[in-house]
């Protein structure tokens, strides 16, 4: 066969280009070369443009020096049609392949066959190294057990191998020849050993949580909708924490779909992993509560937030939950409480609801001792008139919180007890304690008797 035919025969078989193939063979050829003429030499020209053509490159010399690199004046005029020739001018001596001796042919081959699998590794990672963090298609080749245990995987559209370890599979799934999956493209890789795949994949990655929610969901496409926030335990849980850009969607009710058509496609694709989709809110207090509420930890219920109080300084929050949910919130080592807090940005510290009434109770009776009431004694101002709430000497912040949650008079305030006024205004005990003050210092109350 002759080296032409060879090198398209090699490109079809190898899948790579007929010019990478050209690549290949002219290294081949100068390799040959230096091996007849001296591995310092490369004064070999190698041209494919009709057919092969090799020439020898020599520069015209008076002496001659070296018979590899110089030729004479009387000799060049041969192998040049320029009538001016003068030293110091080079020109082409053709070279008939046979020259290098009958197994030129197996050498070529012996060549090639070295370069193919660096060349072909090159390949892929400048074909992939831009593509970690995204989605890939692919089948299933076969399964490895061993050293080196998992999925081997036929990338789609070029059939390009990729390797899925077992660790990088969702708890429980199984697949089998043929199989086809979506998978995140974790690693690539420029140089892998005989038996590693310079591509590896993953499934339990919350990457692939994000590109399956971009891929499949318009709003997120379109940049409607921005996932802020997102944690995973692969095969139970994916909590993702959504802003709207535009105040009219909203992104849970959206990303859901009706009746779950929208997210029923990608938890199938997950192994029917839990969903949470969880309104972002620059508040977080509301963001936190968002997240809890949204947690399916007890039987499906919603766990209710009773009250929630935040150390800025320490980012923590301490938040009062019902005594039954304290457990299955933290979780398991701690693994639920941790994805919260991953989350939200805070630390959070649940406190059951039994503690919190204790603390309640304490402060209630400091604010009955402010009102002098005991049992159930009723009061009254000794004031004739109302007062109206912003005649007393609260903090700009105070007198919001109360206007807001629609109290007028500080008569309307004294109604509540410390942990129905610190509810209604969605603040915590100490802040609604921290009211009650500003009221004992301004505001002269008596007991009311028949």
């Amino acid at each position: 066969m002759a080296i032409m035919d060879y090198i398209s025969e090699f490109a079809r078989e190898n899948k790579i280009s007929k010019e990478l193939a050209q690549q290949i063979l002219k290294e081949a050829l100068l390799s040959v070369y230096k091996k007849k003429e001296g591995k310092e030499y490369e004064n070999l020209e190698i041209d494919f443009e009709k057919k092969l053509s090799l020439n020898q490159i020599k520069e015209i010399k008076d002496p001659v020096e070296n018979p590899v690199t110089d030729i004479s004046l009387e000799d060049a005029r041969q192998y040049s049609r320029k009538k001016n020739l003068s030293l110091g001018d080079t020109v082409k001596i053709p070279i008939d392949v046979s020259e290098f001796g009958r197994q030129i042919a197996q050498i070529v081959k012996q060549i090639l066959k070295q370069r193919i699998s660096e060349i072909q590794k090159d390949l892929i990672y400048n074909e992939f190294k831009n593509k970690v963090g995204e989605i890939v298609v692919g089948k299933i080749k076969s399964k490895a057990e061993g050293r080196y245990s998992g999925y081997y995987v036929s990338l789609e559209p070029k059939e390009t191998e990729a390797f899925l370890p077992f660790i990088e599979t969702i708890p429980d799934e199984n697949f089998e020849r043929g199989d086809f999956l979506k998978a995140i493209l974790l690693e690539v890789s420029q140089v892998s050993k005989k038996e590693e795949s310079q591509l590896i994949l993953s499934r339990t990655c919350e990457e692939l949580v994000r590109e399956l929610l971009r891929t499949n969901i318009p709003e997120m496409a379109d940049g409607t909708f921005v996932i802020k926030a997102i944690a995973r335990k692969a095969g139970e849980v994916t909590k993702v924490v959504i802003h709207s850009n535009n105040d009219s969607i909203d992104p849970v009710s959206v990303t859901i779909g009706k009746q779950g058509s929208r997210i029923k496609p990608i938890r199938a694709e997950l192994g029917s992993e839990r969903i949470e989709i969880i309104r972002f809110n620059e508040d977080p207090r509301i963001l936190i509560k968002n997240a809890i509420n949204a947690s399916r930890v007890l039987k499906n219920r919603i766990a209710e937030v009773f009250n929630m109080d935040l150390a800025t300084d320490k980012k923590e929050a301490y938040v009062v939950v019902p005594n039954e949910f304290v457990a299955p919130l933290i979780g398991k080592k701690g693994v639920h409480q941790r994805m919260l807090e991953r989350i939200t940005g805070w630390n959070i510290r649940f406190v059951p609801y039994s503690d919190y009434e204790i603390k309640i109770a304490e402060k209630q009776k400091e604010v009955d001792h402010i009102l002098g009431i005991s049992g159930e004694d009723e009061v009254e101002f000794i004031e004739d008139e109302q007062i109206p709430v912003s005649l007393i000497p609260f903090s700009k912040e105070q007198l919001s919180t109360l206007e807001r949650a629609g109290f007028e008079d500080v008569a309307e305030i004294i109604e509540y007890s410390i942990e129905d006024l610190a509810r209604k205004c969605d603040i915590t005990i100490d802040e609604a304690m921290a009211i009650w003050k500003v009221i004992e210092d301004n505001v002269e109350i008596e007991e009311e008797t028949e």
